[in-house]
Formats: structure tokens, C-alpha cells, sequence
């Protein structure tokens, strides 16, 4: 679905990237004339779990939550489509009981794909009661024609870009342009081939967003495969460089996810691995387990059969 795959954009961004996208949303607000209520903190401390366990609801799951340098919390919530009453609700739910457990300031920012015209940005609940977030980011306000023009220039003048003109690079189909967003994708794609001057962690984030946003927007397979094929980044097309990427998390998960599962006695470590292989590598444990091998034989096991 189109909403898992800008959810899984916009939570791989923030998890992994986050003072860059905060960064990046705050300049994109200050653009426009509207007033915002400034943010008491800019500044990210760590990343906070997302799950809430609480009496009242279990295993709340929100998009993202980091703690801040102050002690205060930024939440994080996505929504694809026109933002409703429902959307508030839930949102504000998230908050009480984020509210509840830290016992600290919750500031929530609401990133929305749709059409802020036909958003609800306030939810009345009751005669004098309302909830709003403090900041909504409705990406189709923002105009992204001369974005991507200034971008482009960048890049065949050879010049330096920073983390901003990457990020730019991912979000401008989601702004408000005059061509349709796929062409867009297929534009920028165009460009990624022309880059030479780019950070190994710019290129990790560009060739992971690209991927994303390629799959939002390009609906005909044969189209999205020549595409990913075509955009070459660093020696490498888009395809090749995931794949290489995912050999290296897999490698990774596989070390720490493992050894962390066995040990515990549990299986939540594996699911640092690849997804995919989540489930076939909790029934190999468990198999081997339930025939008597150490720890070391597990992993050694699974080492040359995953």
C-alpha cells in the first residue's frame, strides 16, 4: 500500500537520520509566512521507544519519538491522505499516554501528505477542550519546482551538496510541483547519475530514499526496474547499491540480533535481520534447540545457512 510505503520513507528517515529530517522540516516551515509556535528544544538526545504499554491501552505503537536535549519529547506521527478527526484523536491518544509515562513535555509533529485545504488541524472534545498539535507539515504547501531547479543546478556545476539538497532530492514529489510527481522521480533519477560530490552517508540516505520514492510513484514495473537500473550512483545504479546494503544489514543483524536472541532466550534479536528471514530463522533456533545444540552450534549453524 502507498501509505506503508511513505510510512516506511518517513520512519527510516527519522530513525536513522533524524536531526537531519528535524533540521530539514523546521527550514522547510520557516519558508512560509505563516507563525508557528517555536519549538522549546532543537536538539535530539536519543531515540525513545515507540511502543506505549499502558493499563488503558496495550502495545501502542507511534511513528517515532525522540527525546530531546531539555528532557522534553518530539513525537512524530505520518499520515498519508487528508488529515481527519480520527487521525487527531488517535494522535492525541498517543500523547496522554506518552505524557503519562515520561511524566515530561510532549511536543507532536504531524507530517501529512494530503491536502491541507481539506485537513482538520484541530479536534474539539468537548465545549472548551480541544487538541492541536504544534506543528502539522502538510508537504503539498511547499512549492518544489525551484527546489529542484536550484539542485540541479548544484549538481552540473559540479558543486558540493549538503545533507539538505539530498533530503530535497527525496521529498520534492511529495511538494507541490507543476509536473506530476512520477515524472518528477524520473527527473531526479536522471540527475543522480551526474553527482560526484557526495558523502557516503548522503549516499546512503539518497539510494535508500530513491528506492522508496520510486516505488511510490512509478506504477509499471518494466518502468521502475529500467529506472532504479539507470540511476547510477558512485559507480553502483540504485538497485545494486540496496542489495550490497542489505548484505551488509543482514551480516550485521545476523551478528547482533542472533547472539542477543539465544542468549536471552528470546527471539526479538533476530529481528534485526532481514525481515524476510525473520521467520525462518526463529524456526531453525527453535529446531536446534529442541534437539539439544549449544549456542555456538546454533550460530555456526545459521552463519552458513542464512
Amino acid at each position: 500500500m502507498i501509505y506503508q510505503k511513505q510510512d516506511k520513507l518517513i520512519k527510516g528517515l527519522a530513525k536513522y537520520y533524524g536531526q537531519d529530517l528535524f533540521d530539514y522540516l523546521e527550514a522547510l516551515e520557516k519558508e512560509t509566512d505563516e507563525i508557528h509556535e517555536p519549538l522549546p528544544c532543537t536538539k535530539i538526545k536519543k531515540v525513545y521507544s515507540t511502543e506505549l504499554i499502558t493499563p488503558n491501552f496495550k502495545g501502542l505503537l507511534m511513528d517515532f519519538v525522540y527525546e530531546m536535549v531539555d528532557d522534553s519529547y518530539i513525537h512524530y506521527e505520518h499520515y498519508s491522505g487528508n488529515l481527519t478527526h480520527g487521525n487527531l484523536t488517535h494522535t492525541g491518544r498517543y500523547d496522554m499516554e506518552l505524557h503519562e509515562e515520561t511524566g515530561k513535555p510532549i511536543n507532536t509533529i504531524i507530517i501529512s501528505t494530503g491536502n491541507p485545504n481539506k485537513s482538520e488541524t484541530e479536534c474539539w472534545i468537548g465545549k472548551v477542550n480541544k487538541y492541536t498539535p504544534i506543528r502539522i507539515i502538510f508537504l503539498k504547501k511547499y512549492p518544489g519546482d525551484q527546489r529542484l531547479k536550484n539542485v540541479k543546478i548544484k549538481i552540473e556545476n559540479n558543486k558540493k551538496l549538503t545533507t539538505f539538497d539530498i533530503l530535497d532530492l527525496i521529498f520534492i514529489p511529495f511538494l507541490n510541483t507543476t509536473k506530476n510527481s512520477e515524472e518528477i522521480v524520473k527527473e531526479i533519477c536522471g540527475y543522480v547519475s551526474k553527482i560526484t560530490k557526495i558523502t557516503t552517508k548522503q549516499t546512503k540516505i539518497l539510494t535508500w530514499g530513491l528506492w522508496l520514492t520510486t516505488e511510490i510513484f512509478i506504477k509499471n514495473p518494466e518502468t521502475l526496474e529500467k529506472v532504479r537500473t539507470m540511476s547510477i550512483l558512485k559507480g553502483e545504479s540504485i538497485n545494486e547499491k540496496l542489495h550490497n546494503r542489505e548484505i551488509e544489514l543482514r551480516q550485521e543483524g545476523k551478528q547482533e540480533g542472533i547472539k542477543e536472541g539465544i542468549k536471552e532466550g528470546k527471539q526479538e534479536g533476530i529481528q534485526e535481520g532481514i525481515q524476510e528471514e525473520k521467520t525462518n530463522m526463529k524456526n531453525t533456533i527453535k529446531t536446534l534447540e529442541n534437539e539439544g545444540k549449544t549456542s555456538d552450534e546454533i550460530l555456526k549453524t545459521l552463519k552458513t545457512t542464512f
